[in-house]
């Protein structure tokens, strides 16, 4: 049955609501103010639309009773009749005889015309629309498909961690996390050369978390940060929100333009750099050892910090040089995450870096959110003691190597240029010959998501570029779309 406030809808009119929710309901709205320019009529009408407006009554949901609304509100039965008289009148309402009365489901084209009035392409566009469903379709995805995780893995070691007692996860957790955990992300980042120890390791809920920790723990607002640009759009929507001043660095198919990277550093002063070193968001390039050598030189001589975001490192089968490695976590905040690999919702990364800075990144985790899932960060720690996670990731990059050979030819045999070459991870940049923003209003509206290049740069100029997911399925709907282009 469909609910309202928490309470089941009864079949029974009289029942529907007790005396306590309705008196609740109608707190806000007393029926006996003194001084009020509406008539009861009229008070009972904005108190129902409100409701409505906010979705508290949604399509289809019964409203009170007239008897049972009347007593609450303290009026008369003949008030209430009369409101929801005119509602449905002006089409808000329905009656159903014998039933009562119920908010009406809106009409096709009102839905369109709220669709339209709100289809501005921006970073809150494709993240609603790539969570608005369970299965939403289209290259312009960011994750990895659902049947491609290994679900049962990840179930089985949940059934396990319970039969522990839920004594040993219910706890509060500690400010830099499940010390076990950072323990094991100590030795696998020593795989990458880089070396950090417990102290210098703070866990996150993923990569956005932590970069939103980095801000707070040094960033002021309308401070300078250095973006690659194309760079990953929520890197752009997190600085926005800490109000930072955002500049970007031109990309070349081999990578950051270093020139312009060292002039831009002189220039404007920036107090971080936002880089990735393997399989970048949204191109799929990775770092060469030279460009990467440069990057932390530079950061060295104009005492610049680092944020590198190597979030999709397991999907990268390719040795890569980090600039955390380089610089020995003295300019560079490393920072890694499983939700890439494992499940979108299950939020575990990690930060490493200095032991004084991990130490204000754990205070500002505190104080923001206090601390991490430890129940979470146990089922990691369980993944990667007993290797069914690696196992999972070496299967993962085998399935996308096939998968990204196969995406390139179908795109390259349609004449579409794909950015740079010996690309890693989920992510290949392609260039339409076409205003992507146009493409992905029109082909939304079909049901098929597309994120357009725009997304992914500081300006959010219109551009020929969409970040295209290799994992895609080459099937009918997607060559459609490639044939659209021609026309």
């Amino acid at each position: 049955m469909p609910s309202w406030d928490g309470f089941e809808m009864q079949a029974s009119v009289r029942n529907q609501y007790s005396p306590d929710t309705l008196s609740a309901m109608a707190s806000n709205t007393p029926a006996t103010r003194v001084a009020s320019e509406q008539t009861l009529v009229d008070d009972c009408i904005e108190w129902a639309k409100s409701r409505i407006a906010g979705q508290v009554f949604r399509p289809g949901m019964r409203l009170p009773s007239i008897r049972a609304l009347a007593n609450a509100r303290g009026v008369s039965p003949f008030t209430v009749a009369e409101a929801y008289g005119r509602l449905v009148a002006a089409g808000d309402l329905e009656a159903r005889r014998g039933s009562g009365y119920y908010v009406r489901q809106p009409a096709p084209e009102s839905r369109l015309r709220t669709q339209r009035a709100d289809s501005r392409i921006d970073l809150r566009w494709l993240m609603r629309h790539m969570l608005e469903s369970a299965a939403p379709a289209g290259p312009g995805l960011g994750v990895l498909p659902p049947l491609w995780l290994d679900g049962a893995q990840v179930a089985s070691a949940l059934r396990s961690l319970g039969r522990q007692g839920t004594g040993r996860w219910l706890d509060s957790g500690t400010p830099q996390g499940f010390e076990p955990l950072r323990s094991v992300l100590q030795q696998r980042l020593a795989t990458l050369d880089i070396v950090a120890r417990a102290d210098e390791i703070v866990l996150t809920t993923g990569i956005t978390h932590a970069l939103n920790l980095v801000l707070r723990a040094t960033i002021e607002r309308g401070d300078t940060v250095l973006v690659l640009d194309p760079c990953w759009f929520g890197a752009l929507g997190v600085l926005a929100a800490h109000g930072t001043r955002v500049v970007g660095v031109p990309c070349t198919a081999s990578g950051p333009d270093l020139d312009a990277l060292e002039r831009l550093v002189a220039e404007e002063k920036p107090r971080l750099l936002v880089a990735s070193s393997a399989a970048h968001n949204p191109t799929g390039l990775s770092l060469s050892r030279e460009t990467a050598s440069r990057i932390v030189d530079i950061a060295a001589r104009y005492e610049l910090p680092v944020f590198e975001d190597d979030a999709y490192a397991d999907l990268c089968a390719t040795p890569v040089a980090r600039l955390a490695a380089l610089d020995r976590l003295r300019h560079v905040i490393y920072a890694g995450s499983f939700s890439k690999t494992l499940a979108a919702n299950i939020r575990v990364g990690f930060l490493a870096c200095s032991a004084t800075l991990a130490q204000k990144i754990a205070d500002a985790k505190v104080l923001t959110g206090f601390t991490t899932p430890e129940l979470n960060e146990r089922l990691i720690h369980k993944l990667l003691i007993e290797s069914r996670y690696d196992r999972h990731a070496r299967t993962l990059r085998e399935r996308l190597a096939d998968a990204r050979r196969r995406a390139k030819k179908l795109l390259e045999s349609r004449g579409i240029e794909i950015f740079g070459a010996d690309q890693e991870g989920l992510f290949l940049w392609a260039n339409l010959a076409t205003d992507t923003n146009r493409l992905a209003a029109a082909w939304r509206e079909r049901g098929y998501l597309i994120a357009p290049g725009s997304l992914f740069s500081p300006q959010q100029a219109p551009t020929t570029f969409m970040r295209f997911n290799v994992t895609t399925p080459l099937d009918a709907k997607l060559k459609e779309f490639l044939d659209s282009l021609r026309s």
